[in-house]
């Protein structure tokens, strides 16, 4: 019986696998139907500048960094309680085994084992739930105005696009900067160190060779 359940779960992980496979390729197959079907205009970036790219990435930084802060107080008061319990009980069973131990190396015991994996079941809870809010918060940030993508094309012709296309091209900027924000500020200054050294880059490579 035992063998049974643990066949079913080993089938688990490529049953998602194929279920993310599958829902992939609908999704791509679908947006290329809707392209081939409406022909959407192409959305041309704005002229925009270095100093522009750097003030867009500070103001995203910033958000993210808000963000941070904000959803740290948030675990610290509804999860932090339950992690110091957990702690605390790691701690008792550790003192313990070792007033029990014998001579040489110690052994955890089964409690002390059991209570280190309630921990780290603990963490991984709260990292997940981190994630997710961070994530929702910078999906409520986006909705209200601060965009990665909008910042970058061209306002007079995103005006004459359908309403459909604008909605849409709105709809995914806002979840693309949501995730943005909610991958935190690392993320975003990546980006912009990125971005800075290409452009260095280009600019080494079109000067003058007598310069």
């Amino acid at each position: 019986m035992t063998n049974g359940a643990n066949a079913v779960g080993k089938k688990r992980p490529g049953n998602h696998t194929r279920l993310y496979k599958t829902l992939s390729i609908i999704l791509t197959a679908a947006v290329v139907i809707l392209a081939v079907i409406f022909v959407p205009a192409n959305v041309p970036f704005w002229a925009f500048t270095t100093s522009d790219i750097i003030r867009l990435m500070i103001a995203l930084g910033l958000a993210a960094l808000f963000i941070e802060r904000a959803v740290e107080v948030i675990m610290v008061s509804w999860r932090g309680k339950g992690k110091q319990k957990r702690v605390s009980k790691v701690s008792s069973e550790r003192r313990t085994s070792e007033h029990e131990a014998k001579a040489g190396a110690r052994v955890k015991t089964p409690e002390e084992i059991k209570a280190l994996k309630k921990l780290e079941r603990w963490k991984a809870e709260t990292k997940v739930l981190a994630m997710l809010t961070t994530f929702g918060l910078g999906i409520i940030i986006s909705a209200l105005g601060l965009r990665a993508l909008q910042p970058l094309v061209d306002p007079a012709v995103f005006k004459q696009l359908g309403a459909g296309q604008r909605a849409l091209f709105t709809g995914i900027d806002t979840l693309i900067t949501g995730a943005l924000l909610g991958g935190g500020s690392e993320g975003i200054h990546k980006i912009l160190d990125t971005f800075l050294s290409k452009v260095d880059k280009y600019r080494q490579r079109d000067k003058p060779e007598n310069q």
